[in-house]
């Protein structure tokens, strides 16, 4: 039961995290040694020389500490949050500059948000590939490979908003109401 605790309190996390936590732990321990780790912590003596009543604390502890966080995990995943929000902050001022220097707003406006949408998407359908690409424990490629799948996608954004230029020009002169 505890194992399956903890598989799906890891259903909640990110890819990125996800791949942490594996690299930490790839298999569940087994059972017989979490006795021992959990009675030796807690009275000093192998779970099999406690008594019952220990024994079912012992019992407790362990389910109880499926759902329990790691605080280096909790404060790495902390981390990421903050860098992806930057990140987010720096699109969004660099892409702000470049609408209000454009000679034509609306167009850098589309052109822009062609742009963005293009790396959120590629980046997303790159996180959702890393488990398959990366495999198990592997934060490093999980991070490049989100990294790379939202670079490659706002280029493309970019590709495509600029083979689209005339159109994209023809469009902003409309007066749609």
């Amino acid at each position: 039961m505890r194992n399956k605790i903890l598989q799906e309190h890891r259903k909640y996390t990110s890819s990125t995290g996800l791949s942490f936590a594996e690299k930490h732990k790839k298999t569940p321990p087994k059972l017989d040694d979490l006795y021992d780790k959990y009675a030796f912590k807690k009275f000093e003596r192998s779970f099999k020389e406690l008594t019952e009543q220990h024994k079912s604390s012992i019992h407790y502890e362990i389910i109880e500490s499926s759902s329990r966080d790691n605080p280096r995990f909790t404060t790495s995943n902390k981390r990421l949050k903050v860098m992806g929000k930057v990140g987010i902050l720096i699109t969004a001022s660099l892409a702000t500059y470049e609408i209000l220097n454009a000679e034509n707003k609306p167009k850098e406006a589309i052109k822009q948000g062609m742009q963005i949408g293009g790396g959120v998407a590629v980046g997303w359908i790159a996180g959702l590939a890393v488990s398959s690409l990366c495999g198990p424990g592997a934060p490093v490629c999980a991070i490049a490979l989100v990294l790379l799948g939202s670079a490659a996608g706002g280029i493309a954004g970019s590709v495509v908003a600029d083979s689209l230029d005339e159109e994209i020009e023809e469009f902003t002169t409309w007066k749609i109401n």
